[in-house]
């Protein structure tokens, strides 16, 4: 069963204060039951400036942190870190609000990520990175896929979401087309960067702490430091 939602706000604010100074304003955290292309992803609906003349602007913009409800419950059953997973994937998602309402930036994976993400790994109770080896559990959960006819690149849906008459591919702006249902499971593409991969063995001291159950867990490594 996955935490509740005041279960991860609770989380949410205990690395607020760790990470980010207290600083990050508060944030809608929400499960999807279908996002299935990647386990977390920030959401922002509005430009990530306000105009000059309108300083709530930016309060009115829309803001979510969304975490795959599907990939998390496959996950618990694949591995018992799953709570660590999940910490993980609250954590780079914290990140890119980071970017939104701090540094007044699009969210993305570069420089001022990477130095953020590397910060906060070095105290050990995360393991965050940009990339996540979900693919046997995206793959099972996508039924539809289309491929870019100019740079290759797969997007896979649970849904059938992608119209090409509407639709561009987000690297190359080429033409897509939808995949044969019969080969999609054959397609050797790789799948659009996400979020985490597995988190590394915990140290001794810590095994016995991430047994206590979600909420527990992480006061409890984040208490002991």
């Amino acid at each position: 069963m996955n935490p509740s939602i005041e279960q991860l706000q609770t989380e949410w604010r205990i690395l607020n204060e760790r990470y980010f100074g207290g600083i990050l304003p508060v944030i809608s955290i929400a499960w999807s039951r279908r996002l299935t292309s990647s386990v977390g992803m920030f959401v922002s609906r509005g430009g990530p400036r306000p105009r000059p003349f309108d300083e709530s602007a930016q309060n009115r913009t829309k803001r979510e942190i969304r975490l795959s409800e599907p990939l998390m419950l496959r996950l618990t059953e694949r591995t018992p870190y799953a709570e660590q997973e999940l910490l993980n994937t609250l954590a780079h998602e914290m990140i890119h609000q980071w970017q939104f309402d701090i540094l007044k930036r699009k969210p993305n994976h570069g420089p001022d990520f990477v130095r953020k993400m590397t910060e906060m790994n070095r105290s050990g109770l995360v393991a965050i990175t940009i990339y996540h080896s979900l693919h046997k559990e995206v793959l099972a959960l996508a039924q539809f896929a289309w491929r870019c006819t100019d740079c290759g690149k797969v997007y896979r849906r649970q849904r059938k979401t992608i119209q090409p008459r509407r639709h561009l591919c987000g690297t190359c702006r080429g033409a897509l087309q939808e995949l044969p249902m019969v080969h999609r499971g054959a397609v050797a593409a790789p799948l659009a960067p996400s979020i985490i991969s597995p988190p590394p063995t915990p140290r001794p001291s810590e095994a016995g702490q991430l047994s206590l159950g979600w909420g527990a867990s992480i006061r409890a490594l984040f208490s002991s430091r």
